[in-house]
């Protein structure tokens, strides 16, 4: 997990009833864009046989393929896929067929190694963002910044996504969707608080949760866990930091002053009792604390969640939560966490053109906003997070805001030991097993290593 200042940034685990996220966050969002998906529009000819476009000319003289994709969309993401991309899609490029395959997503990443070992990978896959390093080291994927229109897509996506792919310099996929995790409150603990709006500051978020914390029963800050996922968007917006820009080392940055005292900061809030207990497992969990259990009232009056939060559950949030930006920490702004997933080409791809071809087609606006409006997936491309389609989505803003300040989670092959690193580093801070300076400088030593 990287603090790239200059590259604003589980995914995803995955939420069966409609979002897949991996390892943290989600799949949400929505998105409209301008320009369609690749298809040009063909003006209307006087003349009786008019000649066809260099588009349609292209797509005329592409070669008979068939294209093996795998993903691991939900079923209600499948749907989409099956019923309204894929048959846009054959209509702009009649010679390419896509066999999408729904995988299982159970050690996935295995049998995808499983798979390139035997020469049975796919050619295309939508894969989660923190796979792709490892997936490149293993000498499993393509490069991608050469083949043509790649720099338009670098150009028009955010900085973030598109970072995850990187791998020693190279481009080895493209971002397809995207989320990160914004401040959700409770409108009626907010005002309990005493007030009507969400903090703009993590200040004015303390005062407000010191002032449920003395009306008893209550917590006004909500951290999931210790983890990679859930404590970076407080650890880097109070100004830690996890490793250099290049993410090259963690000794200097993630047990330097600032990150020191970023986490004291949170060990703080913890002992003086404003966090609520899913910091070290407790219960209730996130969604039941601040929405209340069954027969219990609601005690939390803010998370830190995804888009699926709203995807999932609705209307019946729509009047009762309010969603915000992060809020800002010494530094004027917040940073939040990336997450989402990747399409990558396969070394060994059978039909690599093709397969690329299906890439850009994703990553048109038409598509990004279909996507986003029908299964929740916050755009990659700028101009469709932005799209005027999305704006009836009332939630959708602040993700769509969040992200120009967010940080992508340490690309590295390495990533999952650098993750437990992590987590046990925070927790056993947390816990009083060893300070903040000490838990941090064993974790830089460690995490050291693994970036070499």
């Amino acid at each position: 997990m990287s603090v790239k200042k200059t590259w604003p940034l589980l995914a995803a685990t995955l939420f069966t009833a409609s979002v897949v996220l991996s390892g943290c966050g989600g799949n949400n969002g929505n998105s409209n864009g301008t320009e369609a998906s690749g298809s040009p529009s063909v003006e209307a000819s006087k003349e009786a046989n008019p000649s066809p476009s260099a588009s349609e000319s292209a797509a005329a003289e592409e070669k008979p393929a068939t294209i093996e994709f795998w993903h691991a969309y939900g079923e209600g993401e499948e749907k989409v896929l099956l019923e309204e991309v894929l048959p846009k899609f054959k209509e702009l490029h009649p010679n390419i067929t896509v066999n999408a395959t729904r995988m299982p997503t159970e050690n996935l990443d295995q049998q995808v190694l499983t798979a390139v070992a035997g020469g049975a990978a796919p050619d295309l896959m939508r894969m989660d963002n923190t796979w792709v390093s490892r997936m490149a080291k293993e000498g499993a994927l393509q490069t991608v910044d050469s083949f043509p229109g790649f720099d338009e897509i670098k150009e028009r996506s955010f900085d973030g996504p598109l970072s995850t792919n990187l791998y020693n310099g190279k481009y080895y996929g493209v971002p397809l969707d995207t989320n990160t995790k914004i401040a959700i409150y409770n409108k009626e603990l907010l005002a309990e608080a005493g007030a009507t709006e969400p903090p703009q500051t993590i200040d004015e978020l303390v005062t407000l949760a010191r002032n449920l914390k003395a009306k008893g029963k209550y917590y006004g800050i909500t951290i999931g866990g210790p983890d990679a996922w859930n404590m970076p968007p407080f650890f880097w917006t109070l100004g830690g930091s996890i490793t250099d820009d290049n993410y090259t080392t963690a000794s200097g940055y993630l047990n330097g002053e600032a990150s020191v005292k970023a986490l004291e900061t949170i060990i703080s809030w913890n002992d003086e009792g404003l966090l609520a207990p899913p910091i070290l497992g407790g219960q209730p969990g996130t969604w039941e604390g601040l929405r209340g259990e069954e027969g219990s009232p609601a005690s939390y009056m803010m998370i830190n969640d995804g888009p699926w939060f709203f995807s999932i559950l609705g209307d019946a949030v729509k009047d009762t939560m309010i969603p915000a930006k992060m809020p800002n920490g010494p530094d004027g702004s917040s940073h939040s966490v990336i997450g989402g997933q990747d399409l990558v080409i396969f070394n060994g791809a059978k039909q690599p053109e093709a397969a690329w071809t299906f890439s850009q087609f994703l990553l048109s606006d038409e598509i990004q906003v279909l996507m986003a409006v029908k299964t929740g997936a916050i755009p990659v491309i700028k101009t469709a997070a932005n799209a005027e389609e999305l704006k009836s989505v009332y939630y959708l803003d602040e993700f769509v805001a969040e992200m120009d300040t967010a940080y992508a989670r340490t690309p590295s092959a390495n990533w999952n030991q650098i993750s437990d690193v992590f987590g046990k580093a925070f927790e056993s801070a947390l816990r009083k097993e060893a300070t903040a300076q000490e838990a941090l400088d064993k974790a830089a030593k460690e995490i050291d290593a693994l970036l070499q």
